[in-house]
């Protein structure tokens, strides 16, 4: 069993993945996930309603936010889970029919590379919400009860929707190591245009060997009008993926941009008034932060990649020779295509662009939260201060 089909088992039984069976195991299955969600969305509730902590109103409705955005984001994924939609299955059938059509090197190479790829981004996934496990088991000191709920509501949503983000961002993956292979038929083909060794423009021989590169201009055409074609398929896909994940990507940025804000001013409140005891809780709150800081950069970063990849094509194509005229326009339509790819960049449901860019305006909404979150206690600390004076005042 290769690290895929690891994957994709661990996201059935987690309920977040359709079935491939038909009859009664969908049934089964249908059955198994809409259990898990109802067990999670109940124990995300009670704590909502019994969450008794001494804070201002705003700072809890921040904190208290975290539950309703995993509810609706595991409520996405067992929601396709159980009507078992095609959309996503067409898009991966689809890719892998293009990685088909290469050579068997070259498929090898490819099936190999995201192996790797995904093996990776699985373990660090599951070892990083084994530690937050340990580490929320060391929190409740070791009460079994209190651990296994707050488990239940903190880290099981956490690993769904760690593990679910990877079912957008290994796709695109394929995507990426597509349009890797055209960049290297692309350099091949450059390579193939130089003139032998030792032969310059001014020497006499390169008439002749210029001729032979416009003799084989037509077989240049072809290949670079497959690889157009292909590029454009490959955007086609892209933009069906985003499609089908838009929605998710947005309740994810929404979620986990609330939950950074408010664990970031947990963190500073910290800091001002440090206490021992309080340790593993911060090491908990900084797990906390690094989990909802690197899913927002992760799922820029894997459309991000896909862009930098596109424009090493564009600068490869304008460095190939134009030995014809018929080559000439093959080269200008492969060159408009791109540009116009790159020109109108991907956004999540129309709102969010998926680029690194992108993040300084996060930071500037996440800063804008958290100094006003600060400058609330600050201002209840000092309305404390004068309610004190005033009773001592009272009280001599």
């Amino acid at each position: 069993m290769n690290a895929s089909d690891f994957l994709l088992n661990l996201n059935r039984v987690l309920g977040i993945s359709p079935i491939d069976k038909k009859g009664i195991l969908r049934w089964l299955h249908s059955l198994w996930c809409l259990g898990l969600l109802l067990y999670i969305w109940t124990n995300s509730i009670r704590r909502c309603v019994e969450f008794k902590g001494e804070i201002p109103t705003i700072e809890k409705i921040l904190y208290l936010l975290e539950f309703p955005g995993n509810m609706s984001v595991i409520g996405f994924l067992a929601f396709h889970a159980v009507l078992h939609l095609p959309s996503l299955q067409e898009v991966e059938l689809e890719i892998h029919r293009m990685i088909k059509r290469l050579d068997s090197k070259a498929v090898q190479m490819i099936y190999k590379k995201h192996d790797q790829r995904t093996l990776q981004l699985m373990v660090i996934s599951i070892i990083f919400h084994g530690l937050c496990a340990v580490v929320d088991i060391i929190t409740c000191k070791f009460e079994f009860w209190t651990t296994w709920i707050s488990n239940s509501i903190y880290n099981l949503p956490g690993l769904m929707m760690s593990l679910g983000l990877l079912q957008y961002a290994l796709p695109l993956h394929f995507l990426w190591l597509l349009l890797d292979e055209i960049r290297r038929a692309l350099e091949e083909l450059k390579w193939q245009q130089r003139p032998p060794g030792g032969i310059t423009k001014l020497d006499a021989r390169y008439e002749s060997a210029f001729a032979v590169l416009v003799d084989a201009g037509g077989g240049y055409s072809v290949r670079l009008e497959e690889m157009r074609s292909t590029c454009h398929h490959l955007d086609l896909l892209h933009k069906k993926l985003l499609s089908r994940f838009g929605t998710f990507l947005i309740l994810n940025f929404a979620n986990s941009l609330a939950s950074f804000c408010v664990e970031l001013y947990l963190v500073f409140n910290f800091f001002e008034n440090p206490q021992l005891e309080e340790s593993v809780l911060l090491i908990y709150r900084l797990l906390w932060l690094l989990m909802h800081g690197g899913r927002i950069w992760f799922i820029m970063a894997v459309n991000e990649q896909i862009l930098e990849k596109k424009c090493q094509l564009f600068r490869l194509i304008n460095e190939l020779e134009v030995c014809s005229s018929h080559l000439e326009r093959t080269i200008n339509r492969f060159l408009l295509q791109l540009q116009t790819s790159l020109a109108q960049p991907l956004e999540a449901c129309g709102i969010v662009p998926l680029d690194t860019l992108a993040l300084g305006g996060f930071f500037g909404v996440l800063m804008a939260i958290v100094i006003f979150l600060i400058q609330i206690g600050l201002g209840n600390k000092s309305l404390m201060g004068v309610a004190l004076n005033k009773s001592n005042w009272l009280y001599i």
